[in-house]
């Protein structure tokens, strides 16, 4: 482990234990020996907080089953993409080649999760996509590739139908220039248009922009009736803090792709009431998992779990609950595939099951807005839900 937990922390709660199996006999040693799942995130970098959280979430699900499927000890093995690209493909070639990883789990940044799927699909090895959302991802029927998270689509798609019917015909919309970025906005623009709705303008400032005062000028200039947004990470922070510094928000109201969650909400506090979002899971959502999930986490971090919280626990469930399947055998792929299509469970984010053409979740969405709840704490209160999203797997927009 080269962040987050010490080698040693490490080696105790799940490598270290599958150790102990060391004086079987070997017929005992090959069926004990540790699945290893390679979790390769953006541990460094804008979008940090995203990949530990997810990463958290992951471990306190290993931890309810005591790090354990089917009498294998699950071992994991952690690299850090620095939402690089290149990094990300080389870190996916270590992880598979010279450490002899079962499963890829983890990717946040949409442009490391394309460019690690080409390799993956060379090495027909099984990727499962515990963040990325860009619609590419799952476009391409590899038949080991599973996501668990969620698709442009289906935030984009609700939103685009929840601003038109409630609140403006016409936007702006503002996005970070990358993959993950132009994805969004095409997918909300598409279904926007079909809608009635007219975009305005489209700006894309490059991807770690520090200061959008140029277009945040730009959008007071031309007044639209509200804006719809997407940034990663600090980005989010630095746009949404200055929207309101430059008192855009009253006029024209903030909507945008999950904006607000941990990392935001803790640095901006008020700024981001009123503010309205899409999302798949918040702490707010109110069903038995949910509650059990954010105690939980509560109790063992002492923070509430976010988006990219909820991302980590189901993957590390749907891994779980396929390997229990096939007995823990993740040599079959074809096997332990089928039986990945089959996992539906009730998750902290609602239903989950996946589809079984385009190995994406079909899922509620929330449409939330910034507010202050009971105790005053400031968070995602939910406003509305589309039941079912299923992403269409063809290109939209």
């Amino acid at each position: 482990m080269r962040t987050g937990l010490s080698r040693r922390q490490f080696l105790s709660t799940s490598a270290g234990a599958a150790l102990a199996f060391g004086a079987s006999a070997p017929a005992v040693l090959a069926q004990a020996k540790p699945i290893r799942i390679g979790v390769l995130n953006s541990f460094s970098g804008a979008i940090a907080y995203a990949a530990e959280n997810n990463l958290n979430a992951m471990m306190l699900y290993f931890d309810s089953i005591g790090w354990t499927v089917a009498g294998r000890k699950i071992e994991l093995v952690k690299e850090d993409d620095q939402f690089s690209a290149q990094v990300g493909l080389q870190k996916a070639k270590k992880l598979i080649e010279s450490d002899n990883v079962d499963l890829l789990v983890g990717v946040q940044a949409s442009n490391v999760a394309l460019a690690v799927l080409n390799y993956m699909k060379q090495r027909n090895a099984f990727y499962i996509v515990s963040g990325a959302g860009a619609d590419a991802v799952t476009w391409d029927r590899h038949p080991y590739l599973f996501r668990t998270s969620l698709s442009s689509f289906q935030l984009s798609d609700p939103m685009a139908g929840w601003v038109f019917e409630n609140l403006a015909k016409e936007v702006v919309t503002t996005a970070s220039d990358y993959a993950g970025g132009r994805d969004v906005i095409a997918q909300f623009k598409g279904p926007f248009l079909k809608r009635g709705g007219k975009v305005v303008k489209e700006i894309f400032p490059p991807l770690g922009t520090t200061d959008f005062s140029a277009y945040l000028t730009d959008i007071k200039s031309i007044g639209p009736p509200a804006t719809y947004n997407f940034m990663p990470g600090t980005d989010a922070l630095r746009f949404m803090q200055q929207y309101d510094e430059f008192g855009l928000k009253e006029k024209t109201p903030l909507t945008g792709y999950a904006l607000v969650d941990s990392l935001t909400l803790k640095a901006l506090g008020r700024a981001v009431l009123g503010v309205v979002t899409s999302t798949i899971y918040t702490d707010t959502v109110d069903n038995p998992e949910s509650k059990a999930f954010v105690a939980a986490y509560r109790s063992k971090y002492n923070d509430y779990p976010d988006l990219f919280s909820d991302y980590g626990f189901v993957a590390a469930r749907v891994i779980a609950e396929a390997l229990k399947a096939v007995d823990g055998d993740a040599s079959d792929k074809d096997k332990l595939a089928e039986a990945m299509i089959k996992v539906a469970f009730d998750a902290p984010r609602g239903r989950f099951r996946f589809d079984p053409v385009t190995h994406n979740p079909i899922q509620d969405v929330y449409i939330c807005k910034g507010a202050e709840l009971e105790g005053g704490r400031i968070g995602n209160q939910v406003i509305g839900v589309v039941k079912n999203v299923r992403d269409p797997g063809a290109k939209q927009g």
